[in-house]
């Protein structure tokens, strides 16, 4: 049985734990998404097989009757490890791997050939219903690709891609703290309690606000670190970076070098932490290049 890398077993986890709950955005704000899930009660399980780290995770989907009764009104959930069948009699879409490389070829392979990974469980699942309702749904998650950059055209997408890629790197970059990844490991160690927070304006349309405003941040305090969703209410940010509107972000999401963006007024440094904002960009950058296909890697 194959061994994967350590950068490999951090990529996949990341997949599993921060790209996935991303996916919670189209499905309870894109329309299409919203109705293709109102009537499903469904598990999707990720197995991935190696010799020292097997990864697995299941996502649950449920109506908003069936989340009432048994998971307190949450629809849905990411959740570590196999499904053992908590929520009872409902269908099961099991996406197994032979390899945790053949599971990342799935999602950042640069060729359709290191993405033929995932043909067993199309074979597998394809008359299962609500399975292509979810592959299209995992397909969302290509808006958070550096190459998706919708135009001022396409608020809606804008909209989509700023939110998503905040919720996963906020996330991603917690969650490589607690998988002990060094880098993330060393910047946070000696950090007092400190909030790292984005704030993105809202969508403004013909002088309407047609999408609100985003937010996410990163909290940290000696090596400890918690993502959250909006505006840390609390205290001050150590540091805000403040953008006036989905394209400004997108700029900085999309590889515009950060000093350069700041220049131009994509972006707006506030916070007696300043200086700190470059290294963050930095430790954020890298978390995101292992989410990517090499090919949007900078040799």
């Amino acid at each position: 049985m194959n061994k994967a890398s350590a950068e490999d077993v951090l990529a996949a986890r990341l997949f599993l734990r921060a790209a996935f709950p991303a996916m919670r955005i189209p499905l309870t704000e894109d329309p299409k998404f919203v109705k293709k899930f109102e009537n499903l009660n469904l598990v999707v399980e990720f197995k991935a097989k190696d010799a020292e780290n097997p990864l697995a995770a299941h996502l649950v989907f449920l109506t908003e009757e069936r989340a009432k009764a048994i998971a307190e009104g949450q629809r849905f959930k990411v959740y570590e490890g196999v499904y053992s069948g908590a929520f009872g009699e409902i269908k099961v879409i099991r996406m197994h791997f032979k390899s945790i490389e053949s599971l990342l070829g799935v999602f950042k392979g640069n060729t359709p050939l290191e993405m033929m990974g995932i043909v067993p469980s199309v074979l597998k699942n394809m008359f299962t219903k609500g399975f292509f309702s979810f592959l299209f749904l995992m397909l969302s998650l290509m808006k958070m690709m550096p190459d998706f950059v919708p135009g001022v055209d396409e608020p809606f997408e804008q909209y989509l891609k700023v939110k998503m890629s905040l919720y996963m790197i906020t996330t991603a970059m917690s969650r490589a703290t607690k998988s002990g990844y060094e880098p993330m490991v060393k910047w946070t160690e000696k950090q007092t309690d400190r909030i790292y927070q984005f704030k993105v304006g809202p969508t403004i349309v013909d002088g309407k606000e047609i999408y609100p405003e985003i937010g996410a941040y990163l909290r940290v305090k000696y090596g400890q670190t918690k993502a959250g969703r909006g505006v840390y209410s609390r205290k001050s940010p150590f540091v805000l970076l403040s953008f006036p509107n989905p394209a400004g972000c997108i700029a900085i999401l999309s590889g515009k070098p950060f000093v350069e963006a700041v220049v131009e007024g994509c972006v707006e440094i506030i916070g007696a932490g300043d200086s700190y904002a470059i290294t963050f960009n930095d430790r954020m950058m890298d978390i995101q290049d292992k989410l990517v296909p090499s090919k949007f890697l900078k040799h």
